[in-house]
């Protein structure tokens, strides 16, 4: 999915001299061929998240459309003032491309772990929060924030992942990948390995995607919610503040009765060094977890 958000970055900007990357010390690798053909227009402002921020908001109110890339603690964390007020207060369209989310930085460790983004994204009114789970997803999300007129952060994976979706989807409503009649697990960003391979166990649940997490599209969330009589969130976040938040705020505010379960990390700091996978089971997010929990209620 890196790959994919590179090119079309570079894409952007080979056909608008407005378009700028920026780079804080990160990606060397992924944008060897930007900083080649586009040298103009790639910036690495090195381990420096703050003013980086500053100057990304800066071009942006002098009519430039930035890109700015790195691990997302130091896309959103270090910097959470600076996107607070220089990028979300004044409503400006910057790019916010976050790599590693989730647990994907095992065993990188805490520091590199991505589990409370989407809370501390969603504080943020008129920003935009993709959570991507396929490089077809990850193509539709840099699209849709280059035509957005706020802010977007978009939170990608670490790994390679195969294409799951079309490329005619809307990456604006969820997307099913199955159908089902009583039950659905809703899942957005890396841990679609671990549902498709639990939906193989699992008979009659929907499985369904939300790739664009704030703003939700109201009718399409409000017909899932009211369709199935259990709703399981899956996500590679913690229980608090992620999707599965967001989805019982809405619930509740629009009178539904909704059952919604979530498969997430427990609100803790980790300090359990090892895999991905080996961590996943430990937090309850693997497959084998999700089949337990869907099948006993």
């Amino acid at each position: 999915m890196r790959n994919t958000a590179a090119r079309e970055i570079q894409t952007y900007c080979e056909k608008n001299q407005d378009g700028f990357l920026i780079a804080g010390d990160a990606g060397f690798g992924v944008w060897e061929d930007f900083r080649q053909k586009t040298p103009s227009q790639y910036i690495n402002t090195g381990i420096n998240e703050q003013a980086t921020i500053g100057l990304a908001a800066g071009m942006a109110l002098s009519g430039h459309k930035v890109f700015y890339y790195n691990i997302i603690p130091f896309v959103l964390m270090r910097c959470y003032e600076q996107v607070r007020v220089d990028i979300c207060y004044a409503n400006l369209p910057v790019v916010l491309v976050g790599i590693g989310s989730g647990i994907t930085y095992a065993p990188s460790g805490m520091t590199h772990y991505s589990v409370e983004d989407i809370a501390l994204a969603k504080t943020m009114p008129n920003l935009n929060i993709i959570s991507p789970s396929d490089p077809v997803q990850v193509k539709k999300a840099i699209s849709y924030a280059i035509e957005s007129k706020n802010p977007t952060y978009i939170r990608i994976s670490r790994s390679g992942e195969p294409t799951l979706f079309e490329e005619n989807i809307d990456i604006t409503k969820p997307t099913y990948l199955k159908d089902g009649t009583k039950k659905a697990i809703v899942f957005h960003g890396s841990i679609v390995d671990e549902v498709l391979k639990a939906s193989d166990s699992l008979e009659d649940i929907a499985i369904i995607s939300f790739a664009l997490i704030s703003p939700l599209d109201a009718d399409e969330t409000k017909t899932i919610l009211e369709k199935y009589d259990e709703v399981y969130v899956v996500e590679e976040h913690f229980e608090d503040g992620g999707l599965g938040t967001i989805l019982s705020d809405f619930a509740m505010k629009n009178k539904i009765d909704a059952n919604i379960h979530k498969i997430a990390i427990e609100n803790h700091y980790i300090h359990k060094i090892g895999s991905c996978n080996y961590l996943r089971a430990e937090f309850g997010i693997d497959a084998e977890s999700i089949i337990k929990r869907v099948k006993n209620g």
